[in-house]
């Protein structure tokens, strides 16, 4: 029997777009930084944002090659990160790594730096999105979800960005656990970032379904420790011939949240008989 529905947030619940290689952000967030004493152009700021990242996940190339092998070589890509105390698909809090830059530069009490690097991290975001919205059905379709199902969040999401943005939309109060890549140190498909959400709602895998966009990612990474699937199928979105043998148990079209309820109450339907 299923209790638990998981939601994915970005491409699932809210549409966005942002562009953290604008150099337009960076000059706004090198001004803003004058009045905090620090003093930083553009250019700097970026490529010491950037070499933070790389410095906690490995570089880009590393990661979009591990991504391209996963499936290849994917035994043996595990054993030697288990064996070098790597993790997959690793991921860090932003408001650390605008921790770090300010560290080499300025002394300040762990609450300047508290305070400075959550201003900074939404001053980031905001300069750097360029759309964002609510998808039409989530509201009244979570409306009648919640009356019947326990609801939960597992998305690759930065805490300081997401909870705001969740906030404007009025929809944490939906879910009864919100659990991102940034606090727990891994993103989707990693096991982990799963299990904590399981492990919040006390619920098993079998009794879970996961709802998302991302074939890797959301699909693999669920049907992987046995929770049932359902894939959010966009124009933009991969399409499920290309899911490399994880196929998702359902499919929505056009972010229509209103199948879930009908989906998972039909499985439930079945194994009740």
């Amino acid at each position: 029997m299923i209790t638990t529905i998981f939601f994915d947030i970005y491409g699932t619940l809210i549409d966005i777009l942002t562009d953290e290689s604008d150099i337009s952000s960076y000059e706004t967030m090198s001004k803003w930084l004058e009045y905090k004493y620090l003093y930083l152009t553009a250019e700097q700021l970026k490529w010491f944002y950037r070499e933070e990242f790389d410095r906690r996940l490995g570089t880009e190339e590393m990661r979009s090659r591990a991504e391209a092998n996963i499936f290849k070589n994917i035994i043996n890509e595990y054993e030697s990160r288990v064996s070098d105390h790597r993790e997959l698909y690793p991921d860090a809090d932003v408001r650390e790594v605008f921790k770090s830059i300010i560290r080499k530069f300025t002394t300040r009490t762990p609450e300047e730096l508290e305070h400075i690097s959550t201003d900074l991290s939404h001053l980031f975001r905001a300069t750097s999105r360029r759309r964002m919205f609510i998808y039409p059905t989530v509201k009244p379709a979570l409306d009648d979800l919640e009356k019947k199902y326990r609801l939960g969040i597992i998305s690759n999401a930065q805490e300081a960005f997401t909870m705001p943005e969740l906030a404007l939309y009025d929809l944490a109060r939906y879910f009864e656990t919100i659990v991102l890549s940034s606090q727990v140190g891994v993103k989707k498909p990693n096991s982990r970032i799963f299990a904590r959400g399981l492990s919040n709602l006390k619920v098993k895998p079998e009794e879970a379904v996961f709802v998302g966009n991302d074939l890797m990612a959301d699909i693999m990474g669920a049907s992987s420790l046995g929770m049932k699937t359902i894939y959010i199928l966009q124009k933009s979105n991969r399409p499920v011939s290309q899911s490399k043998g994880f196929t998702p148990d359902a499919v929505i079209s056009n972010v229509n949240l209103f199948e879930v309820l009908t989906i998972v109450d039909t499985w439930n339907s079945g194994t009740s008989k």
